[in-house]
């Protein structure tokens, strides 16, 4: 049994880091925690903790709480973990199978290849060309978007808040296009617009939006409020290197 509750209390960690909305955590814990043999099953989810209680037929209560307190925005993990999830309650994955599963993606944790950062980067670039910039300011934008997501991912692995790692980012991809803007003919203002857009917490807020329609107003309330510090944050960082440039 505990060895069960552990795989239930995995399973929800894995979707409470990746940022996944509360009802789904909970949804899937109750479905996983039913299919593992227990009689009732009991989840609260919060951005930065989990609590379940697991009732076994002999009338045994499993109670474990887990705090959450790192997290970032990985989609593909949400959907293998529900994948998992469902495939465990309809018998065609064991304990073990889904177990192994589990722990290869708790030890792959946030993705930091060369992948994601060309695509920020191209997110970027089309940024800057859907405010109005030219195909040349779109490509300094992909190329700035790009480094300050690699600056971004290695300030991840040190214990600095989102809040701090996204002023950061903004004020370096800022002062990078001033620099850039005094040897090049770019637009630096719609050039910084679409650089520091990959920073925007754009998932959270989703997230945040879709927590509030489903009732969940602690875990919608608190996401929101940390992705407007992002906002602010990025702001702040902007607003900072042009004051100090003189601009």
């Amino acid at each position: 049994m505990e060895q069960l509750v552990g795989l239930v209390l995995l399973a929800g960690e894995l979707l409470l880091t990746c940022g996944a909305e509360m009802y789904r955590v909970e949804e899937t814990i109750e479905r996983m925690g039913r299919a593992a043999g227990f009689v009732q099953v009991e989840g609260f989810a919060t951005p930065t903790g989990l609590f379940i209680s697991l009732h076994a037929p002999n009338g045994r209560v499993y109670t474990r709480v887990r705090r959450i307190r790192r997290s970032h925005n990985n989609l593909s993990t949400i959907a293998e973990v529900n994948s998992l999830s469902r495939a465990f309650s309809e018998g065609t994955l064991t304990v073990d199978e889904v177990r192994v599963e589990l722990e290869r993606l708790r030890q792959e944790g946030a993705p930091e290849s060369l992948t994601r950062q060309l695509i920020g980067g191209g997110g970027a670039m089309a940024f800057t060309l859907i405010f109005g910039g030219n195909w040349f300011e779109g490509f300094i934008a992909g190329i700035v978007g790009a480094i300050v997501l690699v600056l971004v991912t290695w300030l991840d692995r040190y214990p600095v808040p989102k809040v701090l790692q996204a002023a950061t980012g903004a004020a370096f991809a800022t002062a990078l296009i001033m620099g850039i803007s005094n040897v090049l003919p770019i637009h630096p203002d719609l050039t910084t617009l679409g650089a520091v857009m990959v920073m925007t917490p754009g998932v959270a807020m989703t997230t945040a939006i879709r927590d509030l329609l489903s009732g969940e107003l602690l875990s919608g309330l608190s996401r929101s409020a940390e992705a407007l510090s992002v906002f602010v944050a990025i702001a702040t960082g902007v607003a900072m290197v042009i004051r100090l440039g003189g601009r």
